[in-house]
C-alpha cells in the first residue's frame, strides 16, 4: 500500500510540475542577434494561393544571415556557401512595437519567441502579402 501511495504521490508531483518557460517580449534587446531565413512565401492577391519563394532561392542564398545589431544597423552576411556575387551588405532598422522598418521596407512581426520570428509585408494590391520565417542562430 505504501508503494502504491508513494507512486501516486510521485506521479502527481511530476504531472503538476510545469516547465518554466522564459518569457520573451518583442523589444530591441531581444531582437538583436543573427537570423537565418527558413521560409519565404508570396501571395499576389486575395484570389491566389501563397507561392513558396524560398524553394527558388539558390543554395548559396538559403544559408545567409541577417544580423540585427544593438545600434539599429543590420548586416547581411553571405554565410556558408558563398554566392558568385556575395550578398554581403549593411543597412538600418527601426523596431516600433511589432512594426519593423528594414531599409525603408515596413514589415509586421506577427510571431516572435526569441528563437525566431515570422514577418509579413503587405504589397500594393489587395491581399498581396510576403511572409518570411527566420530562426535565430
Amino acid at each position: 500500500m505504501k508503494k502504491i501511495l508513494f507512486g501516486i504521490l510521485a506521479l502527481g508531483a511530476m504531472v503538476s510540475c510545469k516547465k518554466n518557460e522564459k518569457k520573451c517580449d518583442l523589444n530591441a534587446a531581444n531582437l538583436v542577434g543573427s537570423y537565418k531565413t527558413t521560409a519565404v512565401s508570396y501571395k499576389a492577391n486575395t484570389a491566389t494561393a501563397p507561392v513558396d519563394e524560398f524553394a527558388t532561392y539558390d543554395a548559396c542564398e538559403k544559408d545567409d544571415l541577417t544580423i540585427f545589431n544593438s545600434n539599429n544597423t543590420v548586416t547581411y552576411s553571405d554565410a556558408g556557401v558563398v554566392c558568385a556575387t556575395p550578398g554581403n551588405d549593411t543597412g538600418v532598422y527601426i523596431l516600433n512595437g511589432s512594426q519593423l522598418t528594414l531599409d525603408g521596407d515596413i514589415y509586421t512581426i506577427t510571431s516572435f519567441d526569441c528563437n525566431g520570428a515570422t514577418l509579413t509585408r503587405a504589397g500594393s494590391a489587395a491581399g498581396e502579402l510576403s511572409t518570411i520565417t527566420v530562426v535565430k542562430q
